[in-house]
């Protein structure tokens, strides 16, 4: 589906090193959905050469891979890159070993295996904006937007969303206390809308992410994010 004209979300580049592309792809569709770009690499040693070469938001660091052993390339990452966050992948028996080597307050890990939305909210936790001096932050109800790292939170609880559901909950919640027409919304999203219903199937996922109650439909003029 054409992505949408608006939305608040920023592209992160971000370092996926895993032993083989065995089970990457959908992983990596995954990531580019939602505001990553993954540069890939399969061997320890090539780690530490890219983020000498690149700058990167994040380093996704699987354990087991050719060339250096992890704790090696976690000694590295944090010597190069040391505002760079990193979040490991490991197996339970490798936990306690791995999670000595990351950096309690900077740093995450993830047991494989793990569900892709898991590793996305942890990126998105973790990765910051070095160009972003303030996070933008927008509130309705018991939702919150931060619109700088692209979290969404209903009751505290962080919420995944797809790039086009964020900048439709991002024009709802900037127009409070006032219901936007279908049409409004489709030509904010897109300047070829893909279908006559896109609005109403959108609306119909946030309502199943953030709750059938919180957008309400106002009969005859359109859709409003309650308060």
């Amino acid at each position: 589906m054409q992505q949408p004209r608006t939305t608040s979300f920023r592209r992160y580049r971000v370092l996926l090193a895993v032993p083989s592309d065995r089970s990457t792809g959908a992983l990596l569709r995954a990531l580019r959905t939602h505001a990553f770009d993954a540069t890939v690499t399969h061997d320890g040693t090539r780690v530490l050469d890219s983020v000498q070469a690149a700058s990167f938001a994040a380093v996704v660091l699987e354990t087991g891979l050719p060339g250096l052993d992890t704790a090696s390339v976690l000694t590295g990452l944090h010597r190069l890159a040391p505002d760079t966050p990193v979040i490991a992948l490991t197996s339970r028996e490798q936990r306690d070993q791995i999670v000595a080597g990351l950096r309690g307050n900077q740093d995450d890990y993830l047991l494989t295996p793990f569900p892709a939305d898991e590793l996305l909210t942890r990126l998105r936790l973790r990765v910051r904006d070095q160009a972003a001096q303030e996070r933008s932050v927008a509130r309705r109800g018991d939702i919150t937007i931060d619109t700088a790292l692209g979290l969404v939170s209903v009751d505290g609880q962080l919420v995944t969303l797809t790039p086009t559901e964020f900048a439709l909950l991002t024009i709802l919640i900037s127009h409070p206390d006032e219901a936007l027409s279908r049409e409004q919304l489709t030509s904010m999203l897109w300047r070829d809308p893909p279908s006559s219903n896109v609005i109403e199937v959108y609306i119909g996922y946030l309502r199943r992410k953030l709750g059938s109650d919180r957008i309400r439909t106002v009969r005859g003029v359109g859709y409003l994010l309650e308060d």
